[in-house]
Formats: structure tokens, C-alpha cells, sequence
């Protein structure tokens, strides 16, 4: 009996495999953005800090999927902001121009602090974490190549809670060259 058991679970065991092994390729797209602007903006009293930035990010999909898990992290002089994960929609799938829209969670760690006589939008926390709001258009160059525009809106809390009332708001566009892998 053990003889026979033997065959019939390595065949049953193929079979389960067999729709793995015939599952399409994932696409992981890498973008390296140099160019990017960002204007973070607090209260009145504090005002609005601007830059220039530099940026990279990923994203993640099936082909054929109007779904993607994505994010990015950016950095300037003065600041560094990530976004570890977000939400995608891509609603035209695999085609040569593709927009998409997402949601995901920020984090935005201050490097500079300010002056006590001109204080700026930074504030003085050292972590501040937030929520985002994305859009942009990816453009295939070749078969692995592509250029991507951005922009992304972030609001992150002024104050310790995530979920105080004093907000501040980073606006930032960012256009880069990525690679699929």
C-alpha cells in the first residue's frame, strides 16, 4: 500500500505546483527621480519652507493588474520624507502611457531645526507622521525602460498625535527614469 501511496501524492503534489510555475512574471519598476520641487507648508505663524529634492521609489504589480503596492523616499537639505507603502490604480493596465492615483502613509523627519526668531514649517518634532494622496504618469521608453512624473500632497501632524488638529501640508512633484527588474 505504501508502495502506491507514494506515486499518487508526488503527482498530487505536481499538480498543486503545476499553477505556480505558470504564474506570469511580477514587475517590480525601480525610479531614480533627481529632479524634484517640494513646498511645505505649516500654520500661519510658521510659514512655508521650499526646496529643491531628489527621490526614489518603487512599485510593484502583476501585469495585466490595475492594482499596484508602491512608494518612494525623498530627501533634501532640509528635510527626508518616505512613504513606505501605498495603494495604486492604475486604470489602464499594461499600455504605453499609464496614470495612476494612490494612498499610503508618510513619515517626514526634519533636518534642520529653526531659528527661535524665524521659526519655520519643519516644527520641532523629530518624527511626524502623516498621510498621502498621489497621482502621476508613467511613460514606456523601451521594454524596460520609463519615464515617470509625479505629484504627490502629504499631511502630516504638527505635533506628537497623528491625529492633532495642527497640520502641515508637503507638496512635492518629482520627474524621474526607472527600470523594470
Amino acid at each position: 500500500m505504501f508502495r502506491s501511496a507514494l506515486p499518487l501524492a508526488c503527482t498530487g503534489l505536481a499538480l498543486l505546483a503545476a499553477p505556480a510555475l505558470a504564474e506570469p512574471a511580477r514587475d517590480l519598476g525601480i525610479t531614480v527621480a533627481p529632479l524634484g520641487a517640494y513646498v511645505l507648508q505649516g500654520d500661519a505663524e510658521v510659514g512655508r519652507t521650499v526646496g529643491y529634492s531628489a527621490g526614489l521609489g518603487w512599485a510593484y504589480r502583476k501585469p495585466g493588474a490595475v492594482l499596484e503596492v508602491g512608494g518612494h523616499l525623498a530627501s533634501s537639505r532640509h528635510l527626508t520624507e518616505v512613504t513606505p507603502m501605498s495603494v495604486r490604480v492604475v486604470p489602464l493596465g499594461d499600455t504605453r502611457v499609464r496614470p495612476f492615483l494612490g494612498v499610503g502613509a508618510s513619515l517626514l523627519v526634519p533636518h534642520s531645526r529653526p531659528q527661535p526668531v524665524a521659526p519655520d514649517a519643519l516644527g520641532s518634532r523629530v518624527l511626524q507622521v502623516g498621510f498621502e494622496l498621489c497621482g502621476g504618469v508613467g511613460l514606456e521608453l523601451g521594454e524596460n525602460l520609463f519615464l515617470s512624473a509625479e505629484a504627490r500632497y502629504q499631511n502630516f501632524s504638527a505635533r506628537g498625535n497623528p491625529f492633532s488638529g495642527e497640520r502641515q501640508n508637503l507638496r512635492s512633484t518629482f520627474l524621474g527614469l526607472g527600470m523594470r527588474l
